[in-house]
């Protein structure tokens, strides 16, 4: 069961069907991690096939998903959404520290 308000659950099934041109209510497992994104989440393409069981490579543009299954995956993914932390930003920001004065300027970015 998702805890999403109507309102939502309205929301997604709008950005799903964008994906389902045919309008038979299904996407391809391939665009599961765009629909996603699209609703304002950003799952890595690792999250993406963990959350559709690690489907092999030539399955992608060949299984389908319909919404009612999409729902659970993208309730995970909303759920396990990873906040960096701030030593990540400041490692992240090392790489354009290219003297090493913990100092980065405009022109370095």
């Amino acid at each position: 069961m998702c805890n999403f308000t109507d309102d939502q659950t309205a929301e997604f099934k709008g950005a799903f069907q964008l994906f389902d041109p045919t309008g038979d209510g299904k996407i391809l497992d391939s665009e599961c991690g765009d629909v996603m994104r699209v609703l304002g989440q950003n799952p890595t393409n690792a999250k993406v096939l963990k959350v559709l069981r690690n489907p092999k490579s030539d399955e992608m543009n060949v299984k389908v998903l319909d919404f009612e299954h999409f729902l659970p995956m993208l309730q995970t993914v909303a759920k396990n959404k990873d906040q960096g932390i701030y030593e990540d930003y400041v490692e992240g920001l090392r790489v354009f520290d290219k003297e090493r004065n913990v100092m980065v300027m405009g022109a370095e970015i």
